[in-house]
């Protein structure tokens, strides 16, 4: 099988992945705005805007400890709305088509990011305002749980079999470019003007994102007014995606092929990397800022604080790319088959990053401080391989299926983004204390570890027997017309494990 060089976006399907990029930008920056500004926001001794006095919160007497508790909740209501959301929005986007569920969902996060300001400037008592700031999270988090579960039909439509790693690589990594920007812009913005400019500006990019998207994106390119044949011809002959089988996929109940996922082993397999690899980057995304901030000596200057927050997740968007065109080479080349370079990369992302976490705490002096960033920009530069690793491993499980897999899947693991900000306040008490942040890091690399053993022995390549098989809720809800004997035949199921 050719390797292909690195792509020039002249093809229809570079720009496509480009769409998908820029909307996963923005799907980040929206997620992760408030954790930079919150810190701002509830600064006493902050100039950049209104602040919120949240030492109240809870009824209980005034301290810091409030204010910290009131930060924990509003951090984690995001998740409430992410988890729920996946499932539904990798069955809606198999239904409906990612330009329309992923369009419409960050617009209307959009519109509620917004928002977001103006409720803080109105008069209310803390616990009113922290309560519709929940909600309002909540409500984001919903919008968002939709978007990588769009992801993974959108790679198994448009990727040929030689750039399927490189394709994947660069979509995903769209979110991880978008907590790159994030991180320097919101410090930037909040040094010349103020933390509500955080909010207004993001929703601005999300909306003129949409529009574009809707213009320009098409979810198939069998129907794509803008390819040319040729590559047309290329992707339907090389992709996973079988389109004859797309209108049983359509009559599919959500219910029955969502048990079948369920009581399917290797499922778990990604689930549990799912949960690991999102609770060591929440642990960066979330709580790094204020390791950065309380710890290092550098990290007190609010713009220097975003962009040093930015590095490790802008050598995670490098990687990757260097990750997926490796992968395509080894499989292309057949040094490695597809299922021994997704162990290979799950390897690299998991473990190096883990070590690193650890071993940068130990280097937090002034004089030893670029060192510890370095140590977590390198580190966590070989997560982007997880691309290469157990994501697309998923869509080898169920390419006709992969959104609702991929929403199983990422929905139960990013369970650990609603358990971060309490896993941080039991280990971290002392936000100063080196030796307590230590422990939150011990703990991300032990998960870290766990999922590497784990999938390294159960993963399995094969497609799973709910990514064809057929369901009925009653044979007279089959037209006689399409009745045939070769759909009266019991589907066959494919091993479950393959150690």
């Amino acid at each position: 099988m050719p390797v292909r060089s690195m792509p020039t976006f002249r093809y229809r399907r570079h720009q496509v992945a480009v769409l998908v990029f820029l909307g996963l930008m923005t799907n980040y920056m929206m997620r992760t705005n408030i954790n930079i500004a919150l810190e701002e926001m509830t600064d006493r001794n902050s100039s950049l805007g209104l602040y919120l006095n949240w030492t109240d919160y809870g009824g209980s007497r005034v301290s810091e400890t409030n204010a910290e508790d009131a930060k924990d909740f509003v951090k984690s209501a995001f998740f409430i709305g992410y988890v729920i959301t996946q499932v539904p929005g990798g069955r809606m986007t198999e239904t409906f088509g990612t330009k329309k569920v992923l369009g419409h969902s960050l617009f209307i996060c959009a519109l509620l990011c917004a928002v977001t300001p103006l409720i803080c400037y109105i008069n209310l008592s803390t616990s009113l305002t922290v309560g519709l700031l929940f909600v309002i999270r909540v409500v984001q988090g919903l919008c968002e749980g939709v978007s990588y579960p769009a992801l993974t039909p959108t790679v198994a439509k448009w990727s040929p079999d030689s750039e399927r790693g490189l394709f994947l690589a660069f979509c995903y990594m769209g979110g991880t470019f978008g907590a790159v920007l994030a991180f320097p812009l919101c410090g930037l913005i909040m040094e010349y003007m103020n933390w509500t400019w955080v909010f207004y500006i993001i929703s601005l990019i999300t909306v003129v994102w949409y529009i574009t998207w809707m213009l320009l994106m098409s979810d198939d390119p069998q129907n794509d007014k803008l390819i040319t044949e040729d590559e047309r011809d290329e992707i339907l002959r090389t992709r996973p995606f079988n389109s004859k089988q797309q209108a049983a996929d359509l009559a599919t109940p959500v219910m029955p092929l969502l048990w079948d996922i369920l009581k399917t082993p290797v499922v778990w397999v990604c689930v549990l990397c799912d949960f690991c690899n999102g609770f060591g980057l929440y642990v960066l995304l979330s709580e790094g800022p204020g390791f950065v901030r309380d710890v290092l000596p550098i990290g007190k200057d609010i713009y220097i604080n975003g962009l040093l927050s930015s590095t490790p997740s802008l050598a995670r968007l490098i990687f990757a790319q260097v990750a997926g065109y490796a992968s395509d080479f080894l499989i292309g080349r057949e040094y490695l088959s597809k299922l021994q370079t997704q162990k290979l990369s799950t390897c690299i992302a998991f473990l190096l990053p883990g070590a690193g976490m650890i071993v940068m705490t130990f280097f937090t002096t002034s004089d030893w401080q670029y060192v510890c960033v370095a140590l977590l920009a390198l580190s966590f530069g070989f997560n982007g391989a997880v691309c290469s690793g157990h994501v697309q491993n998923i869509i080898s499980l169920a390419p006709n299926r992969s959104g609702t897999l991929y929403g199983v899947s990422n929905g139960l693991g990013n369970l650990s983004g609603f358990i971060v900000p309490f896993v941080k306040s039991w280990t971290v008490r002392d936000i100063t204390s080196i030796d307590e942040w230590r422990n939150l890091f011990i703990v991300a690399a032990s998960l870290y570890t766990l999922a590497t053993v784990v999938f390294c022995i159960f993963a399995t390549g094969e497609a799973q027997h709910f990514n064809s098989k057929e369901y009925r809720i009653s044979q007279s809800s089959v037209p006689p017309e399409t009745s045939s004997d070769e759909e009266t035949k019991p589907t066959e199921t494919t091993p479950l494990l393959n150690i």
